[in-house]
């Protein structure tokens, strides 16, 4: 059975809808989410590569980026794609190429299918089996599992930060085909990274999530307390997280340096979390969402320093 949408419920504005085709399939990929994606992947694939002594190959990584450019434009297209409906009823979304109609469901469908399959092939056969593998899991668990149970449950968060996390465990299979500790240590750090960061975006866009019909925390829990209190604790195990490979960084003036930045910015991310849980207005998530944008970044290059220097 169709869903029909109303026009007062339609929250589309044509002034910022993309203006070309080609925008609108650019804007289908969430270039901000691939990137970050890119970069994680790109970060663990040269640490595992250095810290195992093995050679890194130019094409393999080359061809790792490639394919994990299209599956990660593949699944945002089809999360575009499966929450068309919801897209309708947000402003923050109502602009997206489906409900601006600036696309069709077929065309954005057909994206998915192409990309998808071009960037399995190129993993699979460029990079190796574990890595295609470990893609198409992500895919489906990005897709038809997180996506749906937006719907559902709170608890959603919980297994988008699984997908989310995924990427570093790729890029340590693509150079090396196993995971190590500092492997398993970055997955920790950036599963635990994205709760602050999605609780403050959930808070500042409650009320369109609400008209979605979307069943984030902050959404269930309209007082952010759980949202609040979560972040707090995601931040402490973050710290925790952070600190791992110390054990595998060889000098050991680089380790206490590494392990001397790492908390302190692990406590820098902290301290707008508790803010935030204890206040739970904008401003404060505000101050969060901004912690989070700079941490990750700054996570990454002190740990590619440590292993370097």
């Amino acid at each position: 059975m169709s869903t029909v949408i109303s026009k007062p419920e339609i929250a589309t504005s044509k002034t910022n809808a993309p203006k070309t085709r080609t925008q609108a399939y650019v804007e289908l990929t969430k270039m901000r989410i691939t990137v970050m994606v890119l970069l994680t992947f790109a970060c663990m694939a040269f640490l595992a590569a250095l810290v195992s002594g093995t050679p890194i190959s130019i094409g393999v990584l080359a061809c790792g980026l490639l394919g994990m450019t299209l599956i990660a434009s593949s699944g945002n297209a089809m999360n575009m794609y499966l929450e068309r409906y919801s897209d309708f009823r947000m402003p923050r979304t109502a602009n997206r190429p489906l409900p601006a109609q600036t696309l069709t469901s077929t065309e954005v469908v057909t994206f998915v299918s192409i990309s998808l399959g071009i960037g399995l092939a190129v993993l699979f056969a460029g990079v190796n089996w574990q890595t295609g593998v470990c893609g198409v899991l992500n895919w489906i668990l990005y897709v038809y599992v997180y996506t749906p149970l937006k719907r559902v449950t709170p608890l959603n968060t919980e297994i988008g930060a699984v997908a989310g996390a995924m990427p570093v465990i790729m890029g340590s299979l693509a150079t090396t085909k196993t995971v190590g500790l500092l492997g398993w240590s970055f997955f920790a750090v950036l599963f635990l990274w994205q709760f602050p960061h999605f609780f403050a975006i959930a808070w500042k866009y409650r009320d369109q999530y609400k008209m979605g019909g979307l069943k984030m925390l902050t959404v269930t829990d309209p007082s952010g307390r759980q949202a609040g209190v979560k972040s707090v604790i995601a931040g402490v195990a973050l710290i925790v997280a952070s600190l791992a490979p110390i054990y595998q960084i060889d000098g050991r003036v680089q380790a206490i340096l590494f392990a001397i930045v790492a908390a302190a910015i692990g406590i820098w991310y902290l301290i707008p979390a508790i803010r935030f849980c204890r206040d739970r207005n904008d401003q404060s998530a505000k101050k969060l969402l901004h912690a989070s944008l700079l941490y990750l970044p700054i996570y990454m290059m002190i740990l590619v320093i440590a292993f370097v220097l």
